[in-house]
C-alpha cells in the first residue's frame, strides 16, 4: 500500500513539472526581464515593409514554414517544456522608441524559456546580433529538437535572395550553432588578434597556451608593450569550447556591412601542428564565436599581466 501511494506522488509531482504554461505565463515570464518588457506575441509574420511583403519568395516561405507564436518542446533534454517564442514591438510612432530598437545590442524578435533548476532562464538567439532574424521554430532531427531561424543575409546583392536559414542547438543551457561531430581536437596553441575599430580603438596579438598567455599590445587599455600571463585553467576552458563548436567547420571569413568595426583574426594550432584560420570584420561571426570573444576579454581583464622586455 505504501509503495502505491509513493508512486502515485511521484507520478503527480513529475506531472506537475511538466505542466505547460499558457500564454499568459509565458508572457510573464518574458516581461518580468526589463529589457523584453515592451514585447507581444507575434500574430503576423509578414515582415511590415512592402519592400520585403511583396517579395514572391519571401511570401512562399511564410506559407511553407507557417510560423507559430509559440513552439513547445524539451530543448535542453531535462524532462521538462522549454518554450520557443516568436515576438513583435508595439507599433509606435515614438520615434525614441524606434530609435532605442536600432541601437539595441540584440535583436529580440525572438526568445527561449528555457527550464533550470531556478525555473526559467531566458536565452536570446539574436544575442550580439549574430543573426537578424525574422522569426523561428523547432523543428525534430534524428530525435533531437532543434531551433531553426529565419533570417536576412548579412550581405545582400539580390533582392531575390534575402534570406538564410541557420540551425541552433540548446547544449550545457546555452545556444549555439548546430554541430553534427563530436571528435576532439588535441588543441596546441591560439592565436587572438585584435584590429582597431571605433572608440576605444584596440590593437593587440594574445598568444594562448595551456601554461602561458602572451599579450604584445599595440593599443589596449594602458597597456604598452609585451606581457605574460599564467593561463592553463583559461585555456583548457577555451579548448574545450572550440571542440564543442567544431571549430574546423567553421567558416573561413566572417564579415558585416560596416566600414569602421573593429575585426579580429583567431588561428587555432591543433593536432600536431594543423591550421584553422578565421577572420571576422564585426564580430559577429557565430554566437560560438561571440563566446570565445567575451572568454578573450575576460582572460585580458583578470589576468595578472607581467611586462617583459
Amino acid at each position: 500500500m505504501k509503495f502505491i501511494i509513493l508512486l502515485i506522488g511521484i507520478v503527480l509531482l513529475q506531472s506537475c513539472e511538466k505542466k505547460n504554461l499558457n500564454k499568459k505565463e509565458v508572457l510573464e515570464i518574458i516581461h518580468s526581464h526589463e529589457e523584453y518588457k515592451d514585447l507581444e506575441l507575434k500574430t503576423d509574420f509578414s515582415y511590415g515593409y512592402d519592400f520585403i511583403d511583396s517579395l514572391k519568395s519571401f511570401r512562399e516561405i511564410l506559407d511553407k514554414e507557417n510560423f507559430k507564436s509559440i513552439y513547445e518542446a524539451d530543448l535542453n533534454n531535462d524532462g521538462k517544456i522549454d518554450y520557443l517564442v516568436n515576438l513583435s514591438y508595439p507599433e509606435s510612432k515614438n520615434e525614441n522608441h524606434i530609435v532605442k530598437i536600432l541601437i539595441d545590442a540584440d535583436y529580440k524578435n525572438t526568445l527561449l524559456i528555457i527550464s533550470s533548476t531556478k525555473g526559467y532562464e531566458i536565452l536570446n538567439p539574436g544575442n550580439g546580433k549574430v543573426y537578424d532574424i525574422i522569426s523561428a521554430k523547432i523543428i525534430r532531427r534524428k530525435n533531437q529538437n532543434l531551433i531553426k531561424l529565419l533570417s536576412f543575409k548579412k550581405h545582400i546583392e539580390n533582392r531575390n535572395d534575402l534570406l538564410q536559414y541557420d540551425t541552433l542547438m540548446i547544449k550545457n543551457n546555452e545556444l549555439t550553432e548546430f554541430t553534427k561531430s563530436t571528435k576532439k581536437y588535441n588543441i596546441e596553441k591560439i592565436i587572438f588578434t585584435q584590429n582597431g575599430g571605433y572608440l576605444p580603438e584596440k590593437i593587440y596579438d594574445l598568444t594562448l597556451k595551456n601554461d602561458s598567455a602572451i599579450l604584445q599590445s599595440y593599443f589596449y587599455n594602458n597597456f604598452r608593450g609585451k606581457y605574460v600571463g599564467i593561463n592553463k585553467s583559461s585555456f583548457k576552458n577555451l579548448s574545450e569550447n572550440f571542440n564543442d563548436i567544431d571549430f574546423t567547420d567553421l567558416k573561413n571569413h566572417y564579415s558585416i556591412e560596416c566600414t569602421h568595426c573593429s575585426s579580429v583574426e583567431t588561428l587555432i594550432i591543433f593536432d600536431n601542428g594543423k591550421e584553422k584560420k578565421i577572420y571576422d570584420h564585426g564580430e559577429k561571426g557565430t554566437l560560438g564565436l561571440l563566446k570565445f570573444y567575451k572568454n578573450i576579454d575576460t582572460i585580458l581583464t583578470k589576468q595578472k599581466w607581467k611586462k617583459i622586455n
